[in-house]
Order: structure tokens, then sequence, then C-alpha cells
């Protein structure tokens, strides 16, 4: 896998929540002056875990990854499905815990790069719509998960398995599931009948293509009808 940063790379970080709609060139002044970390997992990979994880924003530049969380009973829930493009680690750039709060493993091999938390308070100081950006970002994360609370305590079935579906599969690449149907089932709390029945109706509808046990979001905006 190739450890160098190329522009592909540049190209996938422009287009990325944080530095969409800055200027290119300020970026690269100051990735130039470094404060970035490149680094490869394998499959398996833990990336990050609640004692093991590092104060810095990651962005995936090849592969996936996949967010989970232990419940009351130790059982091990998928929250997301992170692809090529996607952030983390966000939420603990700037606190004080000492825990991560998931368990974040590569599903497939990946590259990453970490922005410090230097480097990130860099860019906010230097660029206003770098910080604008982030506000955001944070503030969409928190409808997020307002959002997934309600739809696991009181949504319908179509709308349980629609937000799972939007934080785990990809517009662009084809994949399996994070985990086997009957545990989706379950960790969203639904009937193994009512979750295929949500499943039909959702790739009937032409939201979701599914290829055998490979599944791709056709068209997000039909997927995004089914959760309001």
């Amino acid at each position: 896998m190739n450890n160098e940063f190329n522009v592909a790379d540049f190209d996938i970080i422009m287009r990325t929540e944080l530095f969409r709609g800055t200027a290119r060139g300020s970026l690269q002044r100051i990735l130039n002056v470094s404060g970035y970390e490149l680094e490869s997992y394998r499959s398996d990979d833990v990336v990050y875990s609640p004692t093991d994880f590092k104060r810095s924003l990651g962005i995936i530049l090849e592969g996936r990854l996949r967010v989970a969380k232990e419940n009351a009973e130790g059982r091990e829930i998928v929250m997301s499905t992170l692809n090529r493009g996607s952030m983390f680690g966000a939420a603990a750039l700037f606190n004080s815990e000492h825990e991560f709060q998931s368990k974040i493993t590569a599903v497939e091999d990946c590259r990453i790069i970490f922005f410090s938390q230097r480097i990130v308070m860099r860019l906010i100081e230097r660029e206003p719509k770098i910080a604008e950006n982030y506000i955001r970002y944070l503030s969409e994360r928190i409808l997020f998960l307002n959002k997934k609370i309600y739809f696991l305590t009181s949504g319908t079935a179509e709308q349980r398995l629609s937000s799972f579906l939007l934080n785990n599969l990809s517009e662009y690449d084809a994949a399996r599931l994070p985990m086997s149907m009957t545990d989706i089932a379950a960790s969203l709390n639904i009937s193994r009948a009512s979750f295929y029945r949500a499943m039909d109706s959702i790739t009937d509808s032409g939201a979701v293509e599914k290829n055998g046990k490979l599944f791709r979001i056709a068209d997000i905006e039909k997927l995004c009808e089914f959760i309001v």
C-alpha cells in the first residue's frame, strides 16, 4: 500500500467537511510545515480503542473503518462504517477525557492521515472557513446522534434500518454489511421479519442496490425519505 502523500490524497482532503470551500494554497503551505502523520493499517487492526487513541483528527485516504461501541451487556454494536474521505476523532480532539468513546477497527487495509490538535488549531486560526466548517461538522454530529437515539427507541423499522444503512454504506463502492442481518436486526431492536420487510421496501424503492451480498447506496435522497 502506498505510504506517500500524493495529489489524489490532497484532493480527498479538500473534499472533506472540514476543508470544503477553503483555499487550496493555504492548506498546502501549512502542510509543507508538517504537523500531520500518515499511517497504514491492515484489515482487523484496531485504529482507536477506548484506552489507545490520538488527540488528532483522522481522514481516511484508502479503505474503510468500523465504529463500534459496547452496550450494557458488553455486546459490540456497530455504530457506523467510515469510507474513504470520512473524518473521525473530532470529539476527542479538544476534550480532557482519558477514554475514547468507541472502538474503531479497519474493515480492510487502510491509509489514514492524522492532523494533530496543534495543526488543527493553526488551521482554524488562519482560515475562518475551516473554523465555520468545524463548528458545522460538530453540530451535524450532534443532530445525527440525537436522531440515532430516536430511531433506536421509537422509530419504525424502515427508519431504523435506513438510518443504519445511511451510516454504513457508500454511494460509490458496493460492500458487505458490517455485521449479519440477524445481528443488525438485534442491534436495531426489531424482529427479523420486520427487518427483512424493511430491507425489501428499501431495495425495491431503488434507494439501495443489492447484488448478492454486496450493497450500495444508489439514491441517497430516496434513502433519506425513509427517515423523515
